[in-house]
């Protein structure tokens, strides 16, 4: 059981991949892993995958392409992922607080966000706040979780669109008030902030 319609919403913008090029996207997240993204240079994949850099360039496109791409590819991952945790619950607030859970449990872990909050925590600020590409499929997906029982999906997106500023604030600065360190944690603030969020998303939206 998959987000229903992710394939289309996911997938928007990112070229279905040959294997030739999941495998210069691996060698990129593996290159991304050890240096970041910055100290990673498109030569770095090239020798890492045994390739020319003019191979890399034209089946991938330039660097600021290839880490779009192994991101959005990373968010798909996950997302198809959870599909049997966050489609089994009934209704969309439980489905939103599980994503909210799992997403923030997978944040903690993650090898790409520990390289970036390692190598370069500016980027890894911008990526939540000011890549609107990348964190477009993460919008899509949780809009199609929770559309439905008396959710359509322009709501569905409304309330998306504030889970993903919300938990991008409490990823980017911690609070003691509010922590999120754990499972429990994440939980809690979920369940607590978020069904009033989808309530209010469910009503008229801006003209």
């Amino acid at each position: 059981m998959t987000f229903p319609g992710a394939d289309q919403l996911l997938g928007a913008g990112l070229p279905t991949a040959d294997a030739d090029q999941q495998r210069l996207l691996d060698a990129a997240r593996a290159e991304f892993v050890e240096r970041g993204f910055r100290r990673t240079s498109v030569g770095d994949i090239a020798r890492r995958a045994g390739v020319s850099r003019p191979t890399v360039y034209r089946r991938l496109g330039d660097k600021d392409e290839i880490v779009r791409q192994v991101v959005v590819r990373e968010v798909v991952s996950f997302f198809v992922a959870i599909s049997p945790q966050v489609l089994g619950k009934d209704t969309p607030a439980e489905k939103a607080i599980e994503a909210f859970v799992l997403g923030v449990r997978e944040c903690r872990r993650h090898p790409l966000v520990a390289a970036l909050r390692q190598f370069e925590p500016d980027t890894f600020n911008s990526f939540l706040t000011d890549d609107v590409a990348s964190m477009e499929p993460v919008r899509a997906a949780i809009a199609m979780a929770i559309a439905g029982d008396g959710l359509p999906l322009d709501a569905a997106l409304r309330a998306a669109e504030m889970f993903v500023r919300v938990t991008a604030s409490m990823l980017l600065v911690t609070s003691e008030l509010l922590p999120i360190d754990t499972d429990e944690h994440a939980r809690w603030f979920a369940q607590t902030y978020f069904p009033p969020l989808i309530a209010a998303s469910a009503g008229p939206g801006p003209h």
